[in-house]
């Protein structure tokens, strides 16, 4: 039932323009929308008995938002360079993939002259020792007079600098292109290309290259994004989805637990079919996009949003023809469900969720995104021309190769080793998964690293679920799934922002075996918590019953 979108949103935020840091805090919004709206959807379902009306209206709703990312606009992207005066005038071009991208402008073209046009302001000193000093160009006079007033570091209004290179006059650093002009003139003005005033300015570059403006064009916007209204109809396109998904998601596991009536253990038998489509069209989406890109600037994600509408349709008739066991009312059930907070092992299990679901949550949203870091850091066209069709197979291994396979068999996992031992088992797999994830140079050895996606996560999710079911009062199973799924909401904040920062901040390699590191440390944890006895495996029984037997052992 699930969306293509969902998938290729982070890369599409970013070719939209929108940082790590901000698809983070718009993610972490997202599931702070999530807390209300997944256990309120629980309560709704059992109070009006509207489970099946909910699930196809929210379903509905979730292909038309789906299609309607494909009329979101981009924010502005600066294109902006750096004039800097210092024995020389020298253009900086900053780019945190300077170093990798060295086939840039390596062409038959690179000893043609370039005319560039800059749109300059905020001209600063940077050495006061050389501005002291007597021995002035008459660049240095002229840039002080046409920008500034008296004051050197002061600010004034725009200059119009041309500037005249040649592409084979450019060197590298760590992260910028150094460009050594052939001229220089400044307000129709030739200025001699010899200084020695300390003084640098920040332009807005057009220049008829279409190399140059590429490198010159910021990845992200780097102003207040809360200014812009593109910004707004992506949140509000972002939070509408978003919403449909999460109330989607929250019945469409009771009513596959109801279908399976007493054997919940088998709830990943049902999943495999979920995984079969998913990872399907995951593979076949990818090559997609990748086709209808060829020869364009940037990813066509038409493929994706279409493809939305064609699973929505196929979900409508599906869930048309379903037989929903609509819940009964109960008086007692309130007063069981908060029973459940005063068992340690039921918050051991809560706690267990909320990690889950902050380990999962920064593979979801940061995996896409740091493969494409990779693929930047190689500089391999290939890979790049067809990285959609490898994050596509990356899902479809996950799917096939991981999901498919531990859905079918978790049934006879949790019966043979039990739910807390599938609990430590499903951490200890995601540990081992994430370092992984920081050894490796090329992105293509992730498709093999996701064959662990069916111990960290699917195992995972049927444990979840098959212990929801058993620990849930009568006729309460919409309300505990939807109590569980707001602890997957506060795992899922907390790993968007936790995640956004450190991923912006240090990179994905020490983000990801940072996450690595707290994931064993949890799995170690839970074993300790169960060595001590603060957990508890339930056995296939009701609620009533499992109450009734501790009662009985207090006595």
């Amino acid at each position: 039932m699930g969306c293509p979108i969902i998938g290729f949103l982070p890369t599409i935020a970013k070719q939209l323009g929108y940082s790590i840091t901000t698809y983070g805090v718009v993610m972490t919004v997202m599931s702070m929308i999530s807390m209300i709206m997944a256990p309120l959807a629980g309560v709704i379902v059992d109070r009006f008995r509207v489970k099946k009306t909910l699930f196809f209206t929210m379903t509905l709703l979730m292909g038309v938002f789906s299609f309607s990312f494909m009329f979101v606009p981009k924010v502005p992207l600066e294109m902006g360079v750096e004039m800097k005066c210092e024995s020389e005038i020298i253009m900086i071009v900053h780019s945190d993939t300077a170093q990798q991208n060295t086939s840039s402008f390596n062409d038959e073209n690179n000893d043609e002259l370039i005319t560039c046009k800059l749109t300059c302001q905020n001209t600063k000193s940077y050495d006061h020792k050389i501005n002291t000093t007597n021995n002035r160009s008459d660049f240095c006079d002229h840039w002080t007079k046409t920008t500034c007033n008296s004051d050197i570091e002061s600010i004034n209004d725009r200059s119009r600098i041309d500037v005249t290179l040649k592409l084979k006059d450019m060197e590298r650093t760590e992260s910028s292109y150094v460009f050594y002009l052939s001229s220089v003139q400044m307000n129709g003005t030739e200025i001699p290309l010899k200084c020695q005033c300390g003084l640098k300015t920040f332009c807005h570059i057009s220049c008829p290259n279409k190399d140059m403006m590429r490198i010159a064009t910021v990845p992200a916007y780097r102003g207040n994004v809360l200014n812009l209204y593109q910004f707004w109809i992506f949140f509000m396109t972002v939070s509408a989805f978003w919403t449909c998904v999460i109330i989607a998601v929250t019945l469409q596991n009771p009513i596959c637990l109801d279908i399976l009536e007493d054997k919940p253990e088998d709830y990943g038998k049902q999943k495999c079919w979920s995984s079969f489509g998913w990872g399907g069209f995951s593979i076949f989406i990818g090559w997609l996009v990748d086709r209808f890109s060829v020869g364009k600037k940037e990813k066509d994600y038409s493929p994706v949003f279409y493809s939305c509408i064609l699973l929505t349709i196929c979900n409508l008739f599906v869930i048309n023809k379903l037989k929903v066991t609509e819940t009964k009312k109960s008086k007692e059930k309130w007063k069981s469900v908060y029973g459940l907070f005063t068992k340690h092992y039921v918050i051991v299990f809560y706690i267990w969720v909320a990690t889950n679901s902050f380990l999962h949550t920064i593979i979801t949203h940061f995996l896409f995104w740091y493969m494409e870091d990779l693929v930047s850091a190689n500089n391999d066209h290939d890979q790049r021309a067809w990285l959609k069709t490898l994050q596509g197979l990356a899902q479809g291994i996950q799917c096939f190769g991981g999901e498919i396979p531990f859905f079918f068999w978790s049934g006879w996992i949790i019966r043979k080793m039990g739910h807390i031992n599938c609990m430590a088992i499903v951490l200890g797999a995601m540990a081992i998964r994430m370092y992984l994830y920081t050894v490796i140079w090329n992105p293509a050895w992730i498709i093999a690293i996701e064959l662990l996606n069916g111990v960290s996560y699917a195992l995972g999710l049927s444990v979840k679920m098959s212990y929801a079911k058993i620990m849930s009062p009568e006729d309460s199973t919409n309300t505990i799934i939807g109590i569980i799924a707001l602890f997957d909401c506060i795992g899922d904040s907390l790993g968007s922002l936790l995640g956004g920062y450190l991923f912006y901040s240090y990179g994905g390699v020490w983000s990801f075996r940072f996450f690595a590191y707290g994931s064993a440390l949890m799995c170690l944890l839970n074993i300790l918590s169960n060595r001590f006895g603060l957990t508890k495996d339930l056995k296939n029984c009701n609620f009533v019953a499992v109450s009734t037997t501790e009662n009985n052992q207090k006595q």
